[in-house]
């Protein structure tokens, strides 16, 4: 897994919203896969006995994205409120 947490990205989606391409660290990626839902709801550590059961994340993406170089990434996308972030790159 790559830092990338946090990190504001610009996406495009299709008509049916599922994201297409994306700029990330200036460099145009072009998803080549299937996106895939990530889970709004948080995985808890076990050793947590009572987690909070109100918690529910953005809904996001996982895509696998090429850039004209033939860079390959996985990305974890989501959208909040100020637009989409990083979640982790994966390479």
């Amino acid at each position: 897994m790559l830092t990338t947490h946090g990190e504001t990205v610009t996406v495009w989606l299709n008509g049916t919203d599922l994201p297409i391409r994306l700029v990330h660290r200036g460099v145009r990626y072009r998803i080549i896969d299937q996106p895939t839902s990530l889970p709004q709801y948080p995985e808890w550590p076990s050793g947590i006995s009572h987690p909070p059961a109100d918690v529910l994340l953005a809904p996001g993406w996982r895509v696998t994205g090429r850039a004209d170089d033939g860079t390959l990434l996985v990305f974890d996308l989501r959208h909040g409120p100020n637009g989409w972030t990083v979640e982790a790159t994966y390479a």
